[in-house]
């Protein structure tokens, strides 16, 4: 059985995160798996070693591909692929359609779905589910598959060989509104203000070239400059070793966010026995229990951090506990398993 998956973008986002854990291990369930892209906007590093399987290409083409060599097109949150489907006049794989996007705006594309009678909408949260059946109205199927972790965060933790001389408060994601990393910055500048020890790291490209400027203002204006480390380019085959070192140093990784539809960093992070600190909302209601495997914060996002630098034995605890907890359920195997026979079932 062949699958390509449908993204419009090749960033070093989430979405490409989630693909790469695919095409790296869906071959046991005999499952080929290929990656078909719109633009390539500099994520090509998430796919190095298995650059065969990925493909840039207009909708036209990539239909015509997944026409002639696919059982199954799965695109994620790329309507082009909708406008090419309508027009094509050659046979057809099975359509599936991944609703990933936590942007609102991006969504209008599903109120014109039904038409098209996609074998089902796939979702990666319960939250995800409430959202897309908003718009559907009906008449589609939605379905909740969890997200795959890639092996190196399901691989047993190392310690990490170098140490940085302070805790690390840690951010990753993509550096615009909606992930809010303006309020990682204001969270660092309150942590410095009440005399923690901890360095920041800000991990994530910024969606435009004037974002640079916007963040060492701000950095100034908080106070946090000399303490903030902006790693904009690390690659995320190197992200597993980050969060080693952050839980080593005695650190800690935060959310800011203002809406996700599922949390990729977060699990990451709980992945590798990291202590995580995140918005009291879906969906990271679904994954982290709080007080057990981390700690969910409705205002106080430093005062909940802080109370995690300064309790050693408490921030260990949360870690520990976190890693079995993430990856019962997004655990390469059990993810994929999950994955692959919603997708024999569609076809």
């Amino acid at each position: 059985m062949k699958v390509l998956f449908v993204y419009k973008y090749l960033t070093l986002g989430g979405v490409e995160t989630v693909l790469r854990a695919r095409l790296d291990q869906l071959d046991r369930w005999g499952i080929e798996a290929h990656a078909w892209f719109f633009h390539d906007l500099g994520g090509r590093s998430v796919f190095a070693g298995c650059e065969e399987r990925i493909r840039v290409g207009d909708p036209a083409e990539c239909l015509h591909v997944a026409a002639a060599g696919f059982d199954v097109l799965d695109t994620i949150d790329s309507e082009e692929v909708l406008d090419a489907w309508t027009a094509w006049d050659g046979g057809r794989p099975r359509l599936v359609v991944e609703c990933h996007t936590p942007y609102v705006e991006n969504l209008d594309y599903l109120r014109r779905l039904a038409p098209l009678r996609p074998a089902a909408v796939l979702v990666p949260s319960a939250h995800q589910r409430r959202v897309a059946l908003e718009r559907l109205g009906g008449g589609v199927e939605v379905r909740v598959v969890p997200n795959p972790l890639r092996e190196a965060f399901a691989a047993a933790p190392a310690p990490f060989p170098a140490l940085p001389p302070r805790p690390v408060v840690a951010w990753i994601g993509r550096l615009d509104e909606l992930k809010n990393w303006q309020g990682f910055v204001e969270l660092g500048g309150e942590l410095l203000r009440h005399g923690s020890p901890a360095e920041l790291w800000l991990a994530g490209r910024p969606v435009d070239a004037a974002t640079a400027g916007v963040l060492r203002g701000l950095a100034r204006t908080a106070g946090v400059l000399p303490r903030l480390r902006w790693l904009r380019g690390l690659p995320h085959d190197r992200v597993p070793a980050l969060l080693d070192a952050v839980r080593d140093s005695g650190g800690v990784v935060v959310s800011t966010s203002r809406g996700e539809s599922f949390g990729m960093t977060i699990a990451e992070a709980m992945a590798r026995e990291c202590a995580v600190v995140a918005p009291d909302r879906p969906p990271f209601t679904e994954f982290v229990r709080s007080g057990e495997t981390g700690v969910l914060y409705r205002t106080d996002a430093a005062g909940a951090v802080a109370s995690l630098l300064a309790d050693g034995p408490r921030r260990a605890a949360l870690g520990r506990a976190a890693r079995p907890a993430i990856l019962e359920r997004h655990g390469p195997a059990a993810a994929l398993e999950a994955l692959a026979a919603e997708l024999r079932r569609l076809a």
